[in-house]
């Protein structure tokens, strides 16, 4: 799974309210994640959850083609 691809998908969302930008940095395995309220994180962290499932269906598909 490509952690630095979704990192880069959720540092594209900026905050309503404070109008920043969330902070993704990927380590070996997890994501990190930084955002300027909590708010904002809780919806980061729905948006990066939907991410990682299609990215695992993606690899699925690839893996059962064959």
């Amino acid at each position: 799974m490509d952690l630095r691809k979704i990192a880069r998908n959720i540092e594209r969302n900026k905050c309503n309210e404070h109008n920043e930008n969330a902070k993704a940095t990927p380590k070996r395995d997890n994501i990190e994640i930084s955002c300027c309220c909590e708010k904002f994180r809780k919806t980061i962290i729905a948006k990066m959850e939907i991410e990682i499932k299609k990215e695992i269906e993606n690899e699925l598909k690839k893996a059962f083609k064959r």
